[in-house]
C-alpha cells in the first residue's frame, strides 16, 4: 500500500535532527517518495506518516545521510499505479527531513521542508525504494514589478487576513504562498509549480486567483 498524509500529525514532534548541508555531487540520486495528488512547494512543510517497509527503511537511510529527498507528484491515471513504483511528474520538489518520531512498531511520522525546485530523471538502483537522478532548476532572473509584488501580497491577504508576510519576502516567495492556498485543483496547482520563468508564474496565479475570486458564491 502506498504512503499516506496523516489528517491530524501532533504539532510538536519530540525529537529534533539537525542535518549539516554537505556540497552538492553530479549527478545526484536521491530517495523519491510518490505522493498522489499533491504538490510540495519550496518553503513548505508537509508532514508524512511513513508505514510501508521499503519507506520505513528509505527514512533510516535519510536519518543516516543529509536527509535530502524528492517528494514526487502523482496526478490523475498515474495513481492506478501506486501498488508499483507510480509515474511521478518530471518537475518536483527536494525537500529535506526537519523532525521526525520513531514509533514502537517501525512506522515514522516525519516533517518534509520543501527547499527547490528541481528536474528529476528515472534511476534504477539497488534500494527497495524509488530513487531518482536530480537536476537543479536555477531559477532565471526575472524583473517583477512592484505593482505586480503589491498585487501578489493584496491578493494573500484577501484570501488569508491571518498571514502575517515580512516585507523582505520575496515575489517567488510570494507566488508560491498564493499558489498553495489559492482553490483550484491539483493538476492546475502542479501547472503553476512547474513554471520555469518567476514573470510567467506570477502572472499565471495572479489570473488564477482573480478567476477563483469571481467563481466564489457571495457571501
Amino acid at each position: 500500500m502506498a504512503p499516506t498524509i496523516p489528517h491530524r500529525l501532533r504539532p510538536s514532534l519530540p525529537r529534533r535532527i539537525d542535518i549539516q548541508m554537505t556540497p552538492e555531487a553530479r549527478p545526484r540520486i536521491l530517495p523519491l517518495f510518490p505522493l498522489p495528488d499533491v504538490v510540495l512547494f519550496p518553503g513548505q512543510i508537509i508532514p508524512l506518516h511513513i508505514f510501508e517497509s521499503r519507506y520505513r527503511q528509505m527514512t533510516r537511510d535519510l536519518l543516516d545521510n543529509t536527509g535530502e529527498i524528492i517528494l514526487g507528484t502523482i496526478l490523475e491515471k498515474d495513481k492506478e499505479s501506486l501498488k508499483e513504483t507510480a509515474s511521478v511528474q518530471s518537475i518536483a520538489c527536494q525537500g529535506r527531513l526537519q523532525q521526525y518520531q520513531a514509533l514502537d512498531d517501525g512506522r515514522f511520522l516525519v516533517m518534509i521542508l520543501g527547499e527547490k525546485r528541481v528536474r528529476i530523471h528515472p534511476h534504477i538502483g539497488q534500494q527497495l525504494y524509488p530513487e531518482a537522478r536530480v537536476e537543479d532548476l536555477p531559477e532565471p532572473s526575472t524583473f517583477i514589478s512592484d505593482h505586480q509584488v503589491f498585487a501578489l501580497r493584496e491578493a494573500i491577504q484577501n484570501l488569508k487576513t491571518d498571514v502575517k508576510l515580512p516585507e523582505g519576502t520575496s515575489a517567488q516567495q510570494l507566488a508560491d504562498i498564493l499558489s498553495m492556498i489559492t482553490p483550484m485543483s491539483t493538476k492546475q496547482r502542479y501547472h503553476l509549480f512547474s513554471i520555469s520563468e518567476l514573470a510567467e508564474r506570477v502572472e499565471t496565479v495572479l489570473e488564477m486567483q482573480s478567476t477563483s475570486d469571481e467563481d466564489a458564491p457571495p457571501e
